[in-house]
């Protein structure tokens, strides 16, 4: 089909836990009506945030083998040009990037590859900023790399810091990066007027951060430390033994879990339960039913560095009924 007008891409990045999912599914709530194609790229073998992103009419594409910034890259440029050649006429995009991603290839992608950059135009690359975690997280590479290139900076989580660490942080953030646009939130709850359609991306800045973005193909090579453990089963859980084991996470092994959350197949309930944590932020909320010709499957996935998979793997265990 041919492209009448380029079509405006939002590059949601930032670090595990940040909010990224949470800030998608109320932009797909408020969203003005028009066709988009939703991307999510996740950390690991399976996509816990396709549970996670409220059903609406936009289609979803998963990206799940790795991280387009670097070794899934060639899926996404594949994605981008069979939505060119579908019938259908896609209005925008949004993709969710994995908490480890570098913006740098993704945004190299709409540049220098010419039959992207014929149909697509980067709208705005949004980050965002864990205002209660981002200062045990800046020793790694990829939250710095994402603060830099974006042109939005959501601060997410403000009401979980003091006025005084606001300002700290405000002055680290305008070092890292003095031209992102930025926004302060909780729970995620931004303008939806204020991030699409604003076209706030900018070359010349981008250009300031990665001078050779136009010329070197990037290779980012993520910290080996850093893993993913995915456990799934169909066997139901028991709901004191899941309680006392994310007690214990939460207590013991919070400070190296980036970032960890699933949906649980309790047996003392009808529905499914969706939880998600971040250090020691944890939050577990019942879902929907489970449907009647639906699997009952537990599907949790655990993020973070120097991580123990037998450990892991021994308190899932535990929790089976």
């Amino acid at each position: 089909m041919p492209i009448e007008q380029t079509i405006p891409v939002t590059i949601l990045t930032g670090f595990l836990g940040a909010g990224k999912t949470t800030l998608l599914n109320n932009l797909l709530k408020d969203i003005p009506e028009q066709n988009v194609a939703v991307i999510i790229n996740e950390f690991g073998d399976t996509s816990i945030d396709s549970h996670l992103v409220v059903s609406t009419k936009e289609e979803m594409i998963e990206i799940n083998s790795g991280c387009i910034c670097c070794n899934v890259r060639g899926d996404l440029i594949r994605i981008l040009k069979n939505l060119i050649r579908q019938e259908e006429q896609i209005d925008r995009i949004i993709i969710e990037t994995t908490g480890m991603a570098n913006p740098a290839p993704v945004i190299q992608t709409f540049l220098m590859d010419e039959k992207t950059a014929e149909a697509f135009e980067i709208d705005s690359v949004i980050t965002m900023v864990d205002a209660k975690h981002i200062w045990q997280h800046l020793k790694e590479e990829e939250p710095g790399q994402q603060i830099a290139f974006a042109d939005v900076l959501l601060l997410n989580k403000i009401d979980l810091i003091s006025d005084e660490e606001k300002q700290v942080l405000e002055q680290e953030l305008t070092k890292m990066n003095p031209h992102a646009k930025r926004i302060y939130t909780t729970y995620a709850n931004a303008d939806v007027q204020d991030l699409i359609g604003k076209k706030s991306f900018d070359l010349t800045s981008v250009l300031k951060v990665d001078p050779n973005l136009l010329a070197n193909t990037h290779h980012h090579h993520h910290n080996s430390e850093v893993t993913s453990f995915v456990f799934k089963d169909e066997r139901p859980l028991d709901l004191d033994k899941v309680n006392k084991w994310f007690a214990y996470l939460v207590r013991i092994k919070g400070e190296k879990l980036f970032r960890y959350k699933g949906v649980l197949n309790i047996k003392q309930l009808e529905n499914r339960v969706v939880f998600q944590g971040v250090h020691m932020l944890f939050a577990g909320t019942e879902g929907s039913r489970w449907g009647n010709n639906e699997k009952r499957q537990s599907e949790l996935v655990f993020i973070g560095k120097q991580l123990d998979y037998q450990e892991l793997e021994t308190g899932f265990q535990y929790c089976l009924a």
